[in-house]
């Protein structure tokens, strides 16, 4: 199996008291934000950030649509 690279759309998350939270998603970067909405409560504000992590086919960290949060 080869080692290819893939980068994985990253969402800030920002509750109601203003803490910011940064989740992925293993999916389309258009689909991103409406992904991480489905898994975080409705009164959080979800926007899709220009920061994209890379990961490796080897080290199967996420599913194909996943969500995540992460902390860096």
């Amino acid at each position: 199996m080869p080692n290819v690279r893939t980068k994985i759309p990253m969402v800030e998350v920002i509750a109601p008291d203003g803490q910011k939270s940064l989740w992925v998603a293993a999916v389309a970067k258009a689909n991103a934000v409406a992904a991480v909405k489905e898994v975080i409560p409705s009164n959080y504000v979800a926007t899709l950030t220009k920061q994209r992590l890379t990961i490796t086919r080897k080290s199967g960290v996420l599913r194909r649509g996943e969500v995540r949060r992460v902390m860096l």
